[in-house]
């Protein structure tokens, strides 16, 4: 019988790990949708949760054990993942937009938040 891989994760690191694939999904203009369905996904679903998994490795610097975790999946499926984005970094527009993708979620996963805000804010 199968059952999906599941073990306990910190809430925080499933956030991200959703945070990833919304920011990336928008990015390369596929439908959030398309993404989490269950089976078989599309082409370009597969891409954003492969560059999702890379993303959560590189700019999180997560060990892929952890990336596996976060997204549900085993080690060997991220990194997976991860080297098939490594490897299609010579394509002149994955590069840049993995550049990009990497500061904007080290901005937003690593800032610390903002707690002091007044209530009218």
């Amino acid at each position: 019988m199968n059952t999906p891989y599941r073990i306990i994760v910190p809430s925080e690191d499933r956030d991200r790990a959703e945070l990833i694939m919304h920011v990336v999904a928008m990015r390369l203009g596929t439908p959030m949708e398309a993404v989490m369905r269950a089976g078989r996904l599309t082409r370009p679903a597969v891409r954003v949760r492969r560059v999702s998994l890379y993303l959560a490795h590189v700019a999180l610097g997560w060990p892929l054990e952890r990336v596996g975790y976060a997204f549900g999946i085993n080690r060997q499926t991220a990194g997976t993942a991860c080297t098939r984005i490594e490897e299609a970094r010579d394509e002149p527009n994955l590069n840049a937009l993995l550049e990009q993708l990497t500061q904007t979620l080290q901005t937003l996963c690593e800032t610390p938040p903002v707690t002091d805000l007044t209530d009218a804010a």
